[in-house]
């Protein structure tokens, strides 16, 4: 089932679609695919099994041209979540959700299918997130697993464990897939995320290396991601390589749910940390460039989360508001989110992220690079679109 849509094709198919949709239904429509998720015929993938970041997910393109990483869920847990199907149409890469809108689906590009110079599959070095940005978790491991304090949704070995990755990607090898993916106009951006390994840069060295490569042949956005390090000074030598967009997560803005879902991280790093770390990176990179991941579902106290948005947004962070998704190998494989069964909770939620935004002058199509840039797994967007048209 190869992409195959014309261009033409598919702005019909948005016009015609979007011709009964505005910006509240399509806030409803991204909320509900990232919460409820959906169901996919049986032989049929289900998207990559573990890694960094939501997994089980299939990228879909959605009437108003925005892009979607759809959670695939089924049997007893696309009941518990209440997951609508998603039905092939005579065009094989249009897909009928719920009986009642047309979208998309992205295929893996068949580039993904080289091997670098020295053989080894592009696949195991990056991904396609989306329709543009290409991802890779530079480093597949996280010292807190080794620990036993791993945050307790996070996957990421467990693509490393079933081959579908390697350990450590080099500089030059992320910088050959790269320069493939360009050349043959598949990418916009780059993200480069990765497990917190031993020592106390964070990661920020191997980031600044693959920077520092990539930069040798390409002018491509760059988004990396990384824990708050206590030497903030180090956020200054990934900006001087060449980053585009910073992304630090602090995970949850209640404390008590980051102390019991992220314990590694909670440990390592105060939210005085992580503020003192965003104000830096905005003073280098620009509002909107900088982000945080806060995950939606886990429990967490509405209000508080949102005076939280107000803060952080107000100094120039982008908050990306992203449904939790629980995936087999971590701590939540059974866990139900607080957002089951409550989607107008969660559209009251993604509204009042969008008066924060909008309020604040926080446009994620603004954004150069990174997820705020792709916003595959979050409403964001939507919610910035629906607070700018009242």
């Amino acid at each position: 089932m190869k992409l195959a849509v014309t261009e033409d094709r598919l702005s019909r198919h948005s016009a015609e679609s979007l011709s009964f949709m505005d910006t509240e239904d399509m806030l409803r429509l991204k909320v509900k695919l990232l919460t409820a998720g959906a169901r996919l015929p049986e032989g049929v993938s289900s998207g990559r099994r573990g890694g960094a970041g939501p997994v089980r997910g299939r990228y879909f393109v959605l009437p108003s041209g925005r892009s979607c990483g759809i959670p695939i869920r089924r049997g007893a847990e696309a009941e518990r979540f209440g997951s609508a199907p998603l039905e092939p149409t005579e065009d094989p890469t249009i897909w009928l959700y719920d009986s009642s809108v047309e979208l998309r689906m992205i295929e893996k590009p068949d580039f993904l299918g080289l091997t670098t110079e020295d053989g080894l599959p592009y696949s195991q070095i990056a991904l396609l997130h989306c329709t543009d940005c290409l991802a890779t978790t530079v480093y597949q491991s996280c010292r807190y697993w080794d620990e036993g304090t791993q945050c307790a949704f996070c996957t990421i070995p467990t693509s490393l464990e079933g081959g579908d990755t390697i350990l450590d990607k080099s500089p030059s090898h992320i910088a050959e897939v790269v320069d493939s993916a360009e050349k043959r106009g598949i990418i916009r951006h780059v993200l480069l995320t990765t497990g917190t390994p031993e020592g106390e840069d964070m990661g920020t060295t191997r980031m600044v290396n693959i920077i520092r490569e990539i930069r040798k042949s390409s002018e491509i956005p760059i988004g990396v991601q990384f824990e708050a390090p206590h030497d903030i000074s180090l956020i200054d030598e990934v900006v001087q390589a060449g980053a585009s967009a910073i992304g630090i997560h602090i995970e949850s803005a209640d404390e008590a749910v980051r102390e019991k879902m992220c314990p590694g991280k909670h440990q390592h790093a105060s939210r005085d940390l992580y503020i003192r770390a965003w104000k830096h990176a905005v003073g280098l990179l620009g509002r909107g460039n900088v982000s945080t991941f806060l995950l939606h579902g886990l429990g967490e106290d509405t209000q508080l989360t949102m005076n939280f948005i107000d803060e952080i947004a107000e100094i120039g962070v982008m908050p990306i508001l992203a449904p939790v998704r629980p995936a087999p190998g971590s701590h939540l494989a059974n866990y139900i989110p607080s957002y089951v069964g409550d989607l107008d909770g969660s559209l009251r939620t993604y509204k009042n992220l969008g008066n924060a935004l909008y309020k604040w002058g926080l446009n994620p199509d603004s954004s150069v690079a990174g997820c705020q840039s792709c916003g595959g797994c979050t409403p964001i967007h939507e919610a910035y679109d629906w607070a700018a048209s009242l």
